[in-house]
């Protein structure tokens, strides 16, 4: 066989196991006879494919007798590369990008313990001393960085969140607080950004928006702050700012939006 057709064929049989792999992550368990309807090949092509996946443990026969399921080692391979996706790797190019757009202050923010904590920020040429330092953390209702967190986590989440401030010991939230902060959130989950009014810093506007992983899940906020003067004077409007920086950086973790669709 010429070397072009050896390689053609390697890619041909590493083609075939990348699909065997996406058919059994969408249905976890299949017989031989259902990966090779699904797949439009030959069984005995199917069989030989899922008997070398078997031996090195990236497949794995199901407890239905003559099924076959994704593999604990291939598992563990997946999970290395989900850890290796570092959000602040991947956000502070982006965020640098920011502030000499703007010379203004841009943050990133993660969530930890219901606070938002600021791993990643380049200070502005206007402010330096804000809210939020490398290493601050704010409540997840104060403030945009926060809000644009809090407003795209699951319900039960946001509902067991609001639940605590309603029973804080000190200042809790009354009827009213609750239901200003849930229209606040709906807007924010209607816009896709977050934007505060001095409600952190007096004289400090900030906008944000969510950073989310492969599965769509919330990770994170990327967003700008400026002294409200200079966003006044200048008509600014940070929203498209922050909404295609943080598409940038949840489309480096693997997010999509047709796939979380």
């Amino acid at each position: 066989m010429a070397a072009g057709d050896v390689e053609g064929a390697g890619m041909s049989v590493i083609s075939k196991t990348a699909r065997v792999f996406t058919v059994l992550s969408r249905s976890p368990e299949l017989s031989i006879a259902a990966l090779a309807t699904a797949l439009d090949e030959p069984a005995t092509s199917i069989y030989r494919i899922v008997g070398h996946l078997e031996a090195i443990g990236w497949i794995e026969k199901s407890p239905q007798r003559g099924r076959y399921r994704l593999g604990l080692d291939l598992a563990s391979i997946a999970a290395a590369v989900e850890n290796s996706l570092d959000i602040r790797q991947l956000a502070s190019p982006v965020l640098a990008g920011l502030n000499a757009q703007t010379h203004e202050s841009a943050y990133l923010c993660v969530p930890h313990d219901r606070r938002a904590v600021c791993i990643e920020r380049f200070d502005g040429n206007f402010i330096q001393a804000a809210e939020l330092p490398r290493g601050g953390s704010l409540p997840l209702h104060r403030g945009a960085a926060s809000l644009a967190i809090l407003a795209f986590e699951p319900d039960h989440v946001r509902r067991e969140y609001i639940a605590a401030l309603s029973s804080a010991d000190a200042n809790p939230f009354t009827e009213s607080d609750v239901l200003a902060l849930e229209e606040t959130l709906a807007r924010i989950r209607a816009t896709g950004v977050a934007l505060s009014e001095g409600d952190v810093t007096p004289g400090i506007s900030t906008a944000a928006a969510p950073v989310f992983d492969h599965r769509g899940t919330v990770v994170g906020s990327i967003s700008l702050s400026a002294l409200r003067s200079r966003v006044e004077a200048n008509a600014i409007d940070f929203g498209p700012l922050v909404s295609e920086a943080s598409r940038r950086v949840s489309a480096g973790l693997g997010y999509s939006v047709e796939a979380s669709a």
